[in-house]
């Protein structure tokens, strides 16, 4: 039962999600990627298949280097890995139970395929909040973010994850995309 509305959860989290990612008459064009990847999960288990998802061409992000300040158009095709290091609470509701809050990427690391490292400090894109993956298995969808119950009658997370109701976290949740690696086919 636990699993089924944490389930749930993330079912109703993806819907809005979807909502976000159809551009507006002024918003950027959006196409469909495919790739090989390598997924690795908040416990470590890795999965493997092809992986879709949907970005514009290109974007500009805004990183640290050596305490300076940049921004660098990146093209999709180009992005070889993604590290994502920290997620942020945000409260997105609340119940009789308690609140609820989804844990969204605050930080996280690009690859580019020659070689180049960004660090973004300033949150995560829609379009790569979530990535299908489609091997022998079947097809799934993973997502860089939770939700979360924070218990009011006893100060525990629903999901049995320890930490405030507030704070950065280090580490994800064990279902939670922590790397996506794209190969070369």
């Amino acid at each position: 039962m636990r699993h089924c509305r944490f389930a749930l959860l993330l079912l109703l989290a993806s819907i809005s999600l979807h909502a976000e990612e159809k551009p507006g008459k002024d918003g950027p064009e959006m196409r469909e990627y495919a790739a090989t990847a390598e997924i690795t999960l908040g416990d470590d288990r890795i999965v493997s298949g092809k992986s879709k998802f949907t970005a514009p061409e290109s974007f500009i992000f805004q990183h640290n280097r050596d305490g300076v300040q940049y921004e660098k158009t990146i093209k999709a095709k180009d992005v070889r890995a993604l590290h994502f290091q920290k997620w942020e609470p945000v409260k997105v509701g609340e119940n009789k139970q308690g609140d609820v809050y989804r844990f969204e990427v605050t930080s996280f690391r690009i690859e580019l395929k020659d070689g180049y490292k960004l660090q973004v400090n300033n949150g995560l894109p829609s379009f790569w909040q979530s990535f299908y993956l489609e091997n022998d298995n079947g097809r799934v969808r993973f997502f860089t973010y939770w939700m979360d119950l924070y218990k009011k009658d006893d100060g525990s997370w629903y999901t049995g994850m320890e930490g405030p109701a507030s704070g950065v976290r280090s580490f994800p949740h064990k279902d939670v995309i922590r790397k996506i690696e794209f190969k070369v086919d």
